[in-house]
């Protein structure tokens, strides 16, 4: 019996540049819309505390349980991006965030949170794997990293929003007005999700067949663990670093992350303009180089516990934008190395970052609650990144794979 390929290789297809650029938009917001529920907390950590009476550990665990889902789900979300097809995972990982925004804001407590955050986080394995695959897909590998920045510049430009929004609706509101607002937005997502994406599910009873990852791939996995374990803490606890030690308003707190995002967000794209025009050799020495200037980010930020605001204010748009630029470049590498199989690389790469996400956030948390000062805890993210780089310089390493090229489905056909 012939069998048919595993639907995710990365090719050229044929679809018209409209149609691609409706997937990279696609992707882009259903991917911000899936990590809201994710980093929301960092931003209204305060009003959290206030309300539920909780510690700053138990904020950082929220964080941490949504993209842990995430990181353990990252393996299964890839067979099932491989069974179910791009469009379906998409648009079910965007259900996930609105049943899980409406059931905490109906109950309202932390363990009604923390619930939300598992099934949100785990319905987030989705669509990593399954925008990766739409993007690979309909994008050939020369415009790879620009469309990879873009899907990514979905998550920074939500956080722009929340950052900007979410403290001030938080204090004039309450949290659980965001959670709905969310829902709301995640419902919305997912229709977009099912009209925009092609259905390319494989034939009913049409065996899958697995894809081998190149030797070596390992440290994809493990880079990524470094790179967010050692970043993630200028998402979840800037916002709450500025209130907290240079007693900065919320407005203010919030402003200054959400410009750090905004300029971030430029920053990617303009850095995979440049990623597409010097070539897939090299973008692991880009990454490599994106690592270093977010290392000196996170020091800046440190320093500035007793060096004032506008210092923590810099180190904070520096290293939000190399972390972004960084993020965007790694899942183009994972498509130039294993574009036959790229569901199942994105679900390994996946699993190692939101590990990584599980472990920092609440980590962070706890080592500042027990020292009694963020200083610590932005000196092991330092130690984190400085890490991460060797590891990337070896993943670079392992050979770039040539793209494959098949027909697209009647079903695809049919949906283009």
């Amino acid at each position: 019996m012939i069998t048919r390929p595993a639907p995710d290789v990365a090719v050229s297809d044929g679809h018209a540049a409209g149609h691609s650029t409706s997937v990279i938009a696609v992707s882009a917001l259903c991917m911000g819309v899936g990590a809201a529920l994710g980093f929301t907390p960092g931003f209204v950590a305060t009003a959290l505390r206030d309300d539920l009476g909780i510690s700053r550990g138990e904020v950082g665990l929220l964080v941490s349980v949504y993209f842990g889902c995430t990181g353990l789900g990252s393996v299964l979300g890839g067979r099932l991006t491989d069974r179910l097809g791009a469009r379906r995972v998409v648009a079910l990982d965007m259900v996930s965030v609105a049943a899980a925004g409406l059931f905490s804001a109906a109950v309202g407590t932390y363990w009604a949170l923390l619930l939300a955050a598992v099934v949100a986080g785990s319905g987030y394995s989705l669509v990593n794997a399954g925008t990766n695959v739409a993007i690979g897909r309909a994008v050939p590998s020369e415009r790879r990293t620009l469309a990879m920045s873009v899907k990514t510049a979905g998550v920074p430009f939500m956080a722009l929003v929340a950052a900007a929004v979410g403290p001030w609706a938080a204090d004039r509101w309450s949290w659980q007005h965001i959670s709905v607002a969310l829902a709301c937005l995640a419902t919305c997502a997912a229709a977009v999700a099912l009209i925009v994406l092609a259905d390319d599910r494989p034939a009913r009873g049409t065996p899958v067949v697995a894809r081998e990852l190149p030797d070596g791939f390992i440290w994809f996995p493990l880079g990524a663990f470094l790179l967010i374990a050692g970043s993630q803490p200028l998402y979840s606890w800037a916002v709450a670093y500025m209130e907290q030690t240079h007693d900065a308003s919320p407005g203010v707190a919030g402003g200054i992350s959400a410009t750090a995002s905004g300029v971030g967000v430029v920053v990617m794209v303009l850095n995979a303009l440049r990623s597409d025009r010097i070539g897939a050799e090299a973008r692991g020495r880009r990454l490599a180089v994106l690592l270093a200037l977010n290392l000196a980010a996170t020091v800046a930020v440190l320093i500035g516990a007793t060096a004032g605001l506008a210092l923590v204010a810099i180190g904070a748009v520096v290293g939000i934008a190399a972390q972004l630029s960084a993020i965007g470049t790694m899942h183009a590498m994972v498509v130039d190395r294993a574009p036959s199989a790229v569901a199942r690389a994105t679900g390994w790469t996946m699993t190692g970052y939101y590990l990584g996400a599980l472990f920092s956030p609440a980590a962070f948390g706890a080592l500042a609650d027990v020292t009694d000062t963020f200083v610590w805890s932005w000196g092991a993210t330092a130690v984190l990144l400085a890490l991460a780089i060797p590891t990337w310089q070896r993943a670079a390493g392992v050979p770039i794979a040539a793209a494959v090229t098949r027909p697209l489905s009647p079903r695809e056909e049919r949906s283009a």
